[in-house]
């Protein structure tokens, strides 16, 4: 820390935390009644020890200089006043215990919850003035603010039978109930399965309307609060749910979010980068912004409002509102009847994404919602009719129909007035979208999605090398290079199995595979180990790297990666669907070829051997293929 003298003040602090940290956590007694013990066990006995014998007394001072607004000195003082207890032992066990039944949402969430239980302990009851309840036992003092306001949540479940519309509770409800006939025996009735009131004259069949209600609504679904009540106010809330109710009535459910961006930047009046509510309604229509609103993020993390976003969705909306219209006008002119290829994917995608975003929504993640609900629904359409088109066959009427449907449906609750007005105006339904059930959802033919998604890779695949050979081309300014603008076709080498040393490899890992379900490990890296040295396996450059690649996979991804096999039959499927496949890239020729008939297939051909070295390197569900310009 380069001290040389005593003068040396800022370093000796630092030198003087770290000697004392590391004497705190890793020193042990060396004499007294705790010799042997570690520093951290044994300084809280002695600190009891002194204390018992009238040797010392506990206070409190600031850790370092505090100053107030005025300029003042601040000093700490011991004021006679109450403490709520937190962090007494069984009310903590308990309030754990209610918050592991919880949804949180998120692990950042559940560890703040879990530190602020670890450390959180007696809070000051300060307040003598203002609104609040008064401490039964003292009336001098008012429950600490941020505890007196963690139940309201109960009092919501009676509230329109207590106060009807009028807020400040001077107008009966519809029971006629006045505040003074409220007593802590009516409250206990209610809320807590108490006796009958004997200091109320409330008729009972009101008191029983009201205990109703409450049962009816509690426990609570969900509590959507800020990031920054977790160390106090959420947890306060777990804290007195427990003391005050039955197990059947803790929370569900805690929803913590932070705070909102915009642009990236945070909101500031100052700077100008700011924006309310009713602003933004003004510029973007209320579903833009809600849609905006909803695609700003759903983790703890601050949300962030993107103005192009809140745009991008102005135009979206319209754009599908169109389409919709210029659908159904020729409606009658789309296909009918039994479904092929194109429309079982679609259907099936329409399923997937359907329920994707119900469960999305059930979890709050709104951002996946419109992801799922939305984006994804409408590039599911897009592939749809792009595949109808290249095909020269209609859409089919019963799937498109369904689409518009289920698009209004699944996007209700965040575009809600563009919603209604395809479910209305469009469509001609009966009542309100809001007022219509979830869209029911068929089967989904995994197999069919993953044939399309095979499909779209291979087309990313030839596209992406149609880029290089473009940049190749300008780059070296050669004419005898593949040209993707002239004529052109492409030859799909396909394998049926996967190389011998690629499956010795997958062999070893499947000896390994831990079937201990207590173990933390997947693989057990002793067999491995010995498998690979009693097959000599050790030093093979191609084996080892291709290994423990695919055990990583693995463990991220599960053992069913070692199975490695396709859900189809890859040389049928791509050859019934190879003419889409042609079609959509722009080739004149496309053939197939398995990879290990490619020497008798291309014999005499003057790019034989282009052909040999790309099958070489075909895998099952990994093809390789070869573009020729057709001269």
């Amino acid at each position: 820390m380069r001290i040389n003298s005593q003068k040396d003040k800022a370093q000796l602090a630092l030198a003087k935390d770290a000697v004392y940290k590391d004497g705190f956590y890793n020193g042990v007694m060396v004499i007294g009644d705790h010799a042997g013990k570690p520093v951290q066990e044994a300084k809280p006995l002695i600190r009891q020890m002194l204390i018992d014998a009238n040797d010392a007394t506990p206070y409190n001072e600031p850790e370092n200089l505090v100053m107030s607004r005025s300029g003042d000195e601040c000093v700490v003082a011991l004021m006679d006043q109450w403490y709520l207890d937190y962090g007494e032992p069984e009310w903590r066990r308990l309030t754990e215990e209610c918050l592991q039944g919880m949804n949180v949402y998120t692990d950042e969430t559940r560890n703040a919850f879990e530190k602020n239980l670890a450390w959180l302990n007696q809070w000051a009851c300060a307040r003598s003035y203002g609104l609040g309840t008064r401490l039964p036992w003292d009336h001098n003092f008012l429950v600490e603010s941020l505890s007196d306001s963690t139940i309201y949540m109960a009092y919501y479940t009676i509230a329109a039978l207590l106060q009807g519309g009028c807020i400040d509770g001077s107008v009966p409800g519809p029971l006629g109930i006045k505040a003074e006939q409220m007593t802590d025996q009516v409250f206990e009735y209610i809320f807590a399965e108490g006796p009958s009131p004997t200091d109320s004259d409330i008729p009972k069949a009101s008191l029983d309307k009201l205990r109703r209600e409450f049962e009816y609504f509690y426990p609570l679904d969900i509590r959507t609060s800020g990031k920054e009540l977790i160390p106090n106010h959420l947890t306060f809330a777990l804290y007195n749910h427990v003391a005050l109710f039955p197990k059947k009535y803790w929370p569900r459910s805690f929803r913590a979010n932070g705070h909102l961006m915009l642009n990236g930047d945070k909101m500031s009046k100052s700077t100008g980068n700011f924006m309310g509510l009713a602003e933004a309604v003004e510029k973007y229509g209320a579903d833009a912004t809600r849609l905006a609103m909803a695609d700003a993020g759903d983790s703890g993390e601050d949300a962030n409002f993107e103005d192009g976003t809140a745009n991008a969705a102005i135009l979206r909306l319209h754009t599908l509102t169109e389409w919709i219209q210029e659908t159904l006008a020729i409606k009658d002119q789309l296909r009918t009847g039994e479904f092929n290829f194109y429309d079982r994917v679609f259907d099936s995608q329409m399923n997937k994404l359907t329920n994707e975003a119900e469960a999305q929504y059930e979890a709050t993640f709104y951002r996946e919602a419109v992801k799922s609900g939305f984006y994804e629904f409408t590039a599911a359409r897009d592939l749809y009719r792009e595949a109808c088109l290249l095909m020269e066959i209609p859409m089919n009427r019963d799937l498109i129909m369904r689409y518009i449907e289920v698009q209004a449906l699944v996007m209700a609750p965040i575009v809600t007035h563009w919603a209604e007005h395809v479910w209305g105006k469009l469509l001609g339904k009966e009542g309100l979208v809001v007022n219509a059930r979830w869209p029911k959802t068929g089967p989904v033919d995994e197999t069919a999605l993953q044939e399309v998604d095979y499909l779209r890779r291979q087309v990313g695949h030839v596209r992406a090398t149609e880029t290089q050979a473009i940049k190749k081309k300008k780059k070296t300014g050669k004419t005898d290079v593949f040209d993707p603008s002239k004529p052109k076709k492409i030859t799909i080498l396909i394998a049926t199995k996967f190389p011998e040393w690629q499956e010795t490899a997958i062999g070893v890992l499947k000896h390994a595979l831990q079937t201990d379900s207590m173990s933390d490990k997947m693989f057990d890296d002793e067999k491995i180990k010995h498998e690979l040295v009693t097959k000599s396996l050790m030093r093979d450059k191609k084996i080892m790297p291709f290994l423990n690649d695919l055990k990583k996979k693995a463990e991220q991804q599960g053992p069913g990666v070692l199975t490695r096999t396709l859900a189809f039959d890859e040389i049928k499927m791509v050859k019934e669907r190879s003419e889409y496949l042609r079609k959509v890239l722009g080739y004149q020729d496309l053939s197939v070829i398995k990879s290990d008939e490619v020497v008798e297939a291309t014999a005499g051909d003057a790019y034989k051997e282009d052909y040999v070295r790309a099958a070489e390197q075909a895998l099952p569900g990994q093809p390789t293929f070869v573009v020729k310009n057709i001269t």
